[in-house]
């Protein structure tokens, strides 16, 4: 089959079939990135962790993938997204089948090093492959049906993991979970195709007209590049609202949701575990309500996801506010509200490939993929370390109050994001009318 050199006008079965299986890789990505989210109690006893360590084992984590971004976002300019896709799946599970066999706090700490490199290069890859493959009208809301999808990851470390730790304990089920991965490693490398030489980008103020340009232009001047794709202001806007939108969700769902609900508030497993559920389902219906939203309103993306932020502060403020325990009902729609942050913080995406040229995209996507990491990060970390400071070092000394100071800490965060999402959207909107 002739790979086509101009604008995309059809979806093909080609097209569906790549998408499929690089679908299936950013899957297993999520899972391996969450595993330790409902893990969590057993990740401590196992590695005889205290909660500063725990919050180390993600955070380093997530700062590894935060800060191989641009590395990784520059190396997919160069090899594509089929070979890096397939590097990130084999360092992924070089990373799981390590964390199986381990027993000590530096070799985990280690293994969760290597897993953040191999996210790293995944989900912009992903990205990177829709305008490849797909007409530029649909593109936006393929990217959010791309990010919902990854959620089913987090469904399969809730559910499968957990069920299979407790069946056939740690290491086989990390193992396991590491022979998935190299699956989709080798699928990805035999049925992934890196698409056209020629894509089409969607304006905000035409969302359906053709923008041709040309792929795989190679980067000259380095450190020129990276200066010049940061100061595009599309990168900028991309990037405070990744910063902004999700790091309140991931906080919650990645480590310290389930301590909080379990231990603090006394709730069941169970029902933890459906209030993580109610979050991933959220993410499926909020991914395909902003994809069809930005598609038809591309003008109004950044006032949607200023309105989602604003609904999660507010229903933050109802929870941590309430005297006593807390209802479930609410906690339930914590969850609900958080499941707008993941599908909101994708239009970043859409801001960036807007304004940066298709030789720069892979580039420009991971820098605003570091935003919304970089604020998670720093997120976990403080949790952990505020919960320390109060003296609540194990998970039985977790309490309501512990929890309220240490969540309060969103607070700055908040501010900053959305202070400086005012500041460059209105630069973005400034170089969309210029032209």
């Amino acid at each position: 089959m002739n790979t086509p050199t101009g604008p995309i006008t059809t979806v093909t079965a080609r097209a569906l079939i790549i998408w499929g299986v690089a679908l299936g890789a950013y899957v297993t990505a999520v899972f391996a990135r969450t595993s330790l989210s409902a893990t969590g109690v057993e990740a401590a006893l196992r590695f005889d962790a205290s909660p500063a360590i725990l919050s180390l084992f993600t955070v380093l984590q997530l700062a590894v993938y935060a800060g191989m971004q641009i590395p990784a976002g520059a190396t997919l300019d160069r090899i594509g997204p089929r070979r890096a896709i397939t590097v990130g799946l084999v360092l992924i599970t070089t990373g799981l089948v390590s964390i199986a066999l381990v027993t000590n706090v530096p070799a985990a700490i280690g293994s969760r090093v290597l897993i953040g490199t191999g996210d790293a290069f995944v989900f912009i890859s992903v990205l990177r492959l829709l305008p490849a493959w797909f007409p530029a009208k649909y593109v936006p809301l393929t990217n959010q049906i791309s990010g919902m999808t990854g959620q089913l990851g987090q469904i399969m470390s809730l559910g499968p993991l957990v069920g299979l730790i407790l069946w056939q304990g740690w290491t086989a089920a990390f193992v396991a979970a590491g022979a998935l991965t190299l699956l989709f490693a080798a699928l990805s490398a035999l049925v992934i195709r890196d698409g056209v030489e020629h894509i089409s980008v969607p304006l905000p103020d035409h969302p359906h007209r053709d923008v041709v340009a040309r792929a795989r232009l190679p980067i000259k001047d380095g450190a020129g590049s990276l200066l010049s794709t940061w100061r595009n202001p599309g990168t900028r806007a991309g990037f405070w609202i990744h910063f902004t939108a999700p790091f309140s969700a991931y906080t919650f769902t990645l480590l310290w949701g389930f301590a909080f609900m379990t231990k603090a508030e006394g709730f069941s497993e169970d029902t933890a575990l459906g209030v993580l559920s109610v979050y991933v389902i959220g993410c499926l219906v909020f991914g395909t309500l902003v994809g069809v939203f930005t598609s038809r309103y591309p003008a109004r993306r950044t006032t949607l996801v200023v309105v989602m932020v604003c609904i999660q502060i507010a229903v933050w403020a109802i929870v941590l506010a309430w005297p006593g325990p807390i209802p479930h009902l609410w906690v339930y729609a914590l969850a609900a509200v958080l499941s707008s942050g993941g599908p909101c913080s994708l239009v970043g995406f859409d801001l960036s490939r807007t304004t940066n040229p298709l030789s720069k995209l892979g580039l420009a996507t991971a820098m605003v993929n570091t935003g919304g990491f970089i604020s998670t990060l720093v997120m976990i970390f403080l949790v952990g370390l505020i919960l320390e400071i109060l003296g609540q070092s194990t998970p039985e000394q977790f309490t309501d109050t512990g929890f309220t100071i240490a969540w309060l800490a969103q607070i700055p965060m908040w501010i900053l994001g959305l202070a400086m999402m005012r500041r460059s959207t209105r630069r973005f909107r400034s170089a969309v009318a210029a032209g």
